[in-house]
Parts: C-alpha cells; structure tokens; sequence
C-alpha cells in the first residue's frame, strides 16, 4: 500500500510542476493525496471502477456527470509487480491530459516500488524489473524509461542494444542474488539492464556498442546445447526499442534454441500479431489430421533448409523414411512441402501451432 505522506508529496510535486489536478486512491478507491485536501478521504468512483476492471478510465466532462465523486479525467491503475495496488486521477479533458497521467502514474509506481522495497539489498534490482516489463507490455514513455533508470540507479543510452535469452543459467529465480546475470556476463550494471520476466527468458537492454556482450552470450550458447539467444538487434533511439521489442515479444511465443536473429523471425512476429482464435484456426485448417510425429519431421526439415540427408540423420530414419513421409504430409494436407508455395503454408501453419 501507498504511503500516504509519500503519495501527498507526488501530488504537490506534480501541482507545482505541470499546474494540472492530481488525485492519488488506494487499493479500496479512497482518495488518500489530493491537490484539492477536502477530498482526501473520500471514495472516487471512477478509481472504484478501475480497481474492478483493471482497464484505464478516461471521462470527458459529459461522462463524468454520471459518476459521483467524479470529474473530467484519465484515472490509470497503479502497478507494482503486477499487481494492482492503487489508482491515479488527473483532472482534465482526456485528450489534454493523457500523456500527463501516464508519467504522474509511472513516477507513482516506481515511489511506491521504492517504498516497498527499502531497506532490500534487491530494490533497485525490482525497479528494473518493473522498468523491463512495462518497456515489453509497450505502456513505457520515454520519460518513464528515465525516470525507471534514475531509481534503478543506472544509466543506459542509445543505441541501444535488446537481447532475450532462455536457459544457460542467467535466470537467477526466486530470492537469487540478482547481480549474478552481471557477473556471469561481465556486464557493467550501471550500463546493462539483465532481468527475468519470470516465464524463464531474461532480457538485456544494453548502451553502446554490443560486440563484447553478443560474444559472450555466443560463448553461453556453446556451453549450453539447450540455451537460446534471440539478438533483436541495434535502436538508435527509444521509440525504436520500444517496437523491438514488442517484436521480440511476439517472436518469443515459438521454442528458443541457438542463436537466433530478430530479422529472421519476421514471419513468425507477423502472424504473432494474430487474434489466438484466427490462429488456431488456420493451423488446424493446413495442418489438418498430421500426427505429432509428422508435424516434428516437418520442423526438422524447415529448420534444416528441407535438406532430406540432413533431415533425415536428425530424426535418425533412413531417407526413403522421410520421403514416405514427406509424402504422407502432401497426401493428408494437400500440400507438398518440397514446393516452395506449399512449404510457405505449411510452415506459417507450424508457427501457429507453437504454443505461445
């Protein structure tokens, strides 16, 4: 929960710097920091709202008439390891105030962050995290992006370099020591975001020039057969990051393994983008009745370039094997996928059934 002496000097921050109207609720809807004092203490409706849905509210002055304790605004829920924890308000028509109430509700997360976590060798560590995520949920500003960096206390500048990487032991999971991913990669953390997402992948955000950090993540994948590196590549600029890294993201609901380029995974961020229904749909449509067996050998031989002796020795079956099943493939889809036509649907149609 907020501090309410720390909420109250956000507010008056935020007053004596922009001159907009700033109301701070907590987890019950309860204005606890206001720039009018009269209504600390008092339900917001609208905050009420938010806490049920979990969604934004923005209320034009029409809207608002229909709520009590309401007024015209962008009222945002507050954050903090993913969970809601409170609500902030701005007063004003939703068009004018809209980037205004994104950084008063980032700058509340990250105080609230800091207040939870005080006295914690791994706080500065949990801003970051914070930071990372909401950089990959695409809700990050850039001033956001500064303001997370400032308390997480580093400092890291374009260009910029985004890195995801599954296994190999960079994950230092619940109640690890955090610095260990630094150590492991002889990263400056002044320099470096390193944090896990907590789904198994940990994402790097690095400043500058990446030659010695790729190497190591390269020396990383040597070491684990099982690890995998996905390079997104190099942003000149924020709003750059920011899409790549949405792009990652989508990339990253197929297997990792190896070192992989974001700029290969094209296909696989475009039908990403796809609503979960039209995808399973279309992958039952081409994939049709194939046994799990079948869909296998087909990722082995797009994997492999549809090399049949290279394809062949990796499941471990003689070639005319795989040829009998090449064959069995074209006659349950009607799609051969030793026709470059067909092996685009087919392969589009195995990306679709990866499970996200």
């Amino acid at each position: 929960m907020f501090v309410d002496s720390i909420a109250q000097s956000i507010v008056d921050d935020v007053v004596t710097r922009l001159g907009v109207r700033v109301n701070i609720m907590d987890e019950h809807g309860v204005i606890i920091a206001s720039s009018d004092r009269s209504r600390v203490g008092t339900v917001h409706e609208g905050a009420v709202r938010v806490l049920r849905t979990g969604a934004p509210l923005s209320l034009t002055r029409d809207a608002a008439r229909t709520l009590g304790g309401t007024q015209a605004g962008v009222n945002l829920p507050l954050l903090v390891d993913g969970r809601i924890t409170g609500v902030v308000g701005v007063r004003g028509e939703p068009d004018e105030v809209g980037e205004i109430a994104r950084a008063v509700a980032r700058l509340a997360e990250l105080m609230m962050m800091r207040e939870t976590f005080a006295g914690e060798v791994g706080w500065r560590h949990q801003v970051r995290r914070q930071t990372v995520g909401d950089l990959l949920a695409g809700r990050l500003t850039e001033a956001g992006w500064r303001q997370g960096q400032q308390l997480g206390g580093c400092r890291v500048e374009a260009p910029f370099a985004l890195f995801a990487v599954r296994g190999g032991g960079l994950d230092p999971g619940p109640g690890g020591e955090p610095r260990e991913p630094y150590r492991l990669l002889e990263t400056d953390e002044h320099t470096t975001l390193i944090v896990p997402d907590g789904t198994g992948t940990v994402w790097i955000v690095s400043g500058g020039d990446p030659a010695a950090l790729r190497h190591r993540l390269s020396r990383l994948c040597a070491r684990d057969p099982a690890a995998g590196v996905l390079d997104a590549g190099r942003s000149e600029d924020f709003p750059t990051l920011l899409e790549r890294a949405e792009r990652a993201r989508l990339a990253l609901r197929r297997p990792l393994t190896g070192e992989v380029r974001l700029a290969d995974l094209e296909l696989v961020v475009l039908l990403g983008r796809l609503d979960e229904d039209v995808r399973s749909a279309a992958a039952d449509r081409i994939l049709g009745p194939l046994s799990a067996e079948l869909r296998r050998t087909l990722r082995v031989y797009f994997e492999l370039n549809r090399g049949v002796a290279e394809s062949a020795d990796r499941l471990r079956v003689h070639r005319n094997t795989l040829t009998y099943r090449l064959g069995r493939i074209t006659e349950l889809t009607g799609r051969d996928p030793r026709i470059f036509r067909d092996a685009v649907a087919l392969q589009a149609a195995l990306y679709l059934d990866d499970p996200a």
